[in-house]
């Protein structure tokens, strides 16, 4: 085992051993940007090897998913999409990423089976950096567990060390390095600050002069997060497989703060519906229909989008052309208070809103 990697067990068997307090808080913090850059290193260091898994990204959005081996997600795959993976009572059935496509609302949305992941997959043991990596470039991650939930916690550590955070936004912090003049920390009146903790935290990631904006209030997960630089934040919603098995009641199930689950069962297609939906809520996607040249709406074919999308996304989703001549757009909806309103390039659009797109030719 390389020098890094054993810092990297010490330090988290220090973290699991330390209890959090006023008094701990610093010391935790300090121990998290320790491991953070180790972590960095330590994959800087990894050369690659062996054969990735490549996905084409289709449809309207990506959902992956991810789990231990042998708790059913070749199963629900299967019993989501067209796809035909293969599915065995035994690990590792799964060995290469299979596709499919769920067909819901309106919308196409791909979802990919990953072979299963197994822990330290985040330093690569079982493939798990292979895996994980298909997973980062998803739209919605779906952890799937066994009838129990067993094991969760243990995959959003896996995850959380990619640099995978789950269910939580970005923090509004921007940092630019100096020459001189130390941690200088730029923020609204309302925004308090730890000075310590910043300065500690950036001296960890080698950085001593350095202008730090800061727009909200955040903890030293958030500036560990903005630090190591591959940090993403994916939506994420656990589906709880094998439901129609002999169970834990649901108030046993280790369900974290802020994760949507169902209970489901692949093979009896229990709860497949009820999950579909939480797979389209969970994308955030909304529908806009284009009204024709002809006056006519194309209700049978909206665009399927992204919630907070704006006229100007509509238009590169039509045609990246229409740019330049683009005049404005006439947008109607449930939602609207007035029947119609002319808008510009930037207007956010809602759901079901009806858009009629003008041009200067």
């Amino acid at each position: 085992m390389g020098t890094n990697d054993t810092k990297i067990r010490e330090i988290e068997e220090e973290l699991k051993k330390t209890q959090y307090n006023k008094a701990t808080e610093h010391h935790i913090g300090m121990l998290k940007a320790k491991l953070s850059r180790l972590q960095m290193e330590a994959e800087a260091s990894r050369k690659g090897g062996g054969t990735g898994f490549s996905i084409a990204k289709s449809g309207d959005a990506t959902v992956a998913l991810v789990g231990f081996p042998n708790v059913g997600k070749s199963s629900l795959l299967n019993a989501l999409t067209d796809a035909e993976s293969e599915v065995g009572n035994f690990a590792f059935t799964t060995l290469k990423a299979i596709p499919g496509t769920m067909e819901y609302n309106g919308a196409q949305i791909q979802i990919i089976d990953l072979p299963g992941i197994i822990e330290n997959a985040a330093a690569g043991a079982g493939r798990g950096r292979e895996v994980i990596s298909m997973a980062r470039n998803a739209d919605l991650v779906m952890i799937v567990t066994d009838q129990n939930a067993s094991g969760l916690e243990k995959i959003i550590g896996e995850l959380y060390r990619a640099g995978i955070v789950l269910n939580r936004q970005k923090k509004g912090i921007s940092i630019k390095r100096t020459v001189s003049g130390g941690i200088r920390i730029h923020r609204p009146k309302d925004v308090h600050v730890d000075q310590r903790m910043i300065t500690s935290v950036l001296k960890e990631f080698k950085i001593v002069n350095a202008d730090v904006y800061l727009r909200e209030n955040i903890t030293d997960s958030d500036l560990i997060e903005h630090l190591r630089q591959n940090t993403v934040y994916l939506p994420a919603i656990v589906a709880v497989n094998k439901s129609d098995l002999p169970h834990a009641p649901d108030e046993q199930l280790n369900i974290p703060v802020g994760f949507q689950y169902l209970r489901v069962s692949a093979s009896s297609g229990i709860g497949m519906e009820e999950l579909k939906a939480m797979i389209f809520s969970g994308l955030r996607l909304i529908k806009i229909y284009l009204r024709e040249k002809s006056g006519e709406v194309d209700v049978e074919r909206p665009l399927i989008m992204p919630m907070g999308c704006v006229v100007r996304d509509v238009v590169r989703r039509i045609n990246r052309a229409f740019l330049p001549t683009f005049r404005y757009a006439i947008v109607s909806g449930p939602s609207r208070r007035f029947h119609e309103i002319r808008v510009g390039l930037d207007y956010e659009l809602n759901d079901s809103d009806t858009v009629t797109i003008i041009s200067k030719s």
